[in-house]
């Protein structure tokens, strides 16, 4: 298959992004965001599982992911959502911003494979019970554990950043990731959730959600990379995010 190599490049140039601190109207947080570095480990290692935050998306890496792969699937994924978030709204105008999403990650490389999804019916449950139930059908039993983990650490250590990029009080639309490596092929398991609830959401992760009174739905993606023809267009999305990746990309302590 031929790839447009150029045309993602333009792509990536020609498409406006929404400035860092553009937050909900309704927003229910205090302070502003502070800048983080980039969270790579420094030995560039990739025995080890990882963990990120990505905006408002939660990213978990199976051991044997190196570190040039991780930094090209996390600017990727905020490249997305932040190019969404400058034509619609992420809570109120989900269909149209979820649709943009992913056209954004199709014109920047990856191909996209919708798979069948059935939310569980749970009477109450947090979003990590969700996202988890839906990985069981999903994803690998490596993906599943590095998860796992994931959810357990953001519970207890997760940036305020991804609270404030990925919900409201009464809304919200965030991703939950697991990404593996073979060779130059990254595939990523990515569910999409998205919610409306009749209760104050302050953090997101430790919030008990009760089907009485939530409407949430969930999509999940098969996304496929192939890394060395994505290279020019990884640096020019990197050139195009700049300190945005400081402001929205954070490691989480396994």
């Amino acid at each position: 298959m031929r790839i447009d190599t150029q045309g993602q490049i333009a792509f990536v140039d020609s498409l406006p992004l929404a400035p860092p601190a553009q937050v909900h109207v309704g927003r229910a947080f205090s302070g502003h965001l502070l800048p983080a570095m980039r969270g790579m480990t420094a030995d560039g290692g990739s025995g080890e599982q990882t963990a990120y935050v990505a905006k408002g998306s939660l990213v978990s890496f199976v051991a044997g992911v190196d570190q040039a792969a991780r930094a090209d699937v996390l600017d990727a994924l905020l490249f997305a959502q932040l190019g969404a978030d400058e034509r619609f709204d992420r809570e109120r105008d989900f269909d149209h911003w979820h649709r943009f999403y992913l056209l954004v990650m199709q014109n920047v490389g990856w191909t996209v494979e919708v798979l069948d999804c059935a939310p569980p019916v749970l009477e109450r449950f947090t979003v990590g019970e969700l996202g988890l139930a839906l990985l069981q059908m999903n994803a690998s039993a490596a993906e599943q554990r590095a998860a796992d983990a994931t959810l357990a650490s953001a519970r207890h250590r997760v940036p305020a950043v991804f609270d404030q990029s990925s919900h409201s009080s009464d809304a919200g639309c965030f991703h939950v990731g697991t990404c593996s490596q073979l060779a130059q092929r990254i595939e990523t398991t990515l569910i999409c959730i998205h919610f409306h609830t009749g209760l104050r959401v302050t953090q997101l992760l430790k919030h008990v959600f009760d089907r009485r009174t939530t409407r949430y739905g969930a999509s999940i993606y098969r996304c496929s990379l192939d890394l060395a023809a994505h290279a020019p267009v990884a640096l020019q999305i990197r050139k195009k995010l700049a300190d945005d990746v400081g402001v929205f990309i954070h490691e989480l302590a396994l």
